[in-house]
């Protein structure tokens, strides 16, 4: 009996030992940039901070390309589409030119912009205005897009006409990403974009 409460005395001993080892061990994730900063977490990242992630990236050997679903049925779009503008509340119509972007995609880029913010100390947001007729009357119909506004503490502010693709693309990143996801759960290399980050963040291209 006493050899039988010492061996499992003994197994005790190890897996209590394995698991405080385990929890004093970091994990490394394939496909994520292994990069320390003095933020206490991946969620609020200043400008230098990001810059060094950003220099990370164009530093760090890229994953492997994995090609997205290509059985989707395309969707028939849709013949016209109302505008809610978020900073006055009236309404803009839009035909077929834009009425896929506002049905499809506006509601994913907010998302984006959202998660993008939450990421970092500095102030990250959308403008929309562009797509009211009653806050921009000068834009005409092909000069429509929306804009991602960066403002920095020290009052920088860079300002980028973005696609739903550069969001998903920059939120990504933030997250500590190598890589960023498709429509059709693609996953592609982020360093192949470092420079279009760099625009949108407005850092300089580093030589």
């Amino acid at each position: 009996m006493g050899y039988i409460a010492g061996v499992t005395l003994l197994l005790i001993v190890s897996v209590f030992t394995g698991i405080v080892k385990s929890r004093n061990t970091p994990i490394r994730k394939s496909g994520f940039l292994g990069i320390s900063l003095n933020s206490p977490s991946m969620g609020s990242l200043s400008r230098t901070e990001t810059n060094l992630l950003l220099a990370r990236l164009e530093k760090t050997e890229p994953p492997e390309s994995v090609m997205g679903a290509m059985c989707y049925s395309p969707r028939m779009e849709p013949a016209s589409a109302e505008y809610i503008c978020p900073v006055c509340g009236e309404k803009t119509l839009y035909d077929y030119s834009y009425s896929a972007f506002i049905d499809w995609e506006l509601a994913g880029c907010r998302r984006l912009a959202e998660s993008i913010n939450m990421n970092t100390d500095f102030e990250v947001s959308l403008d929309e205005r562009p797509f009211c007729d009653f806050c921009s009357p000068d834009y005409d119909d092909e000069s429509r897009t929306i804009l991602l506004r960066v403002v920095y503490d020290n009052g920088d502010e860079i300002v980028n006409s973005v696609s739903i693709s550069d969001l998903g693309m920059l939120d990504s990143f933030l997250q500590g990403n190598l890589f960023y996801l498709t429509s059709n759960d693609g996953q592609y290399p982020l360093k192949d974009h470092a420079d279009r980050l760099r625009t949108l963040l407005g850092f300089e291209v580093e030589l």
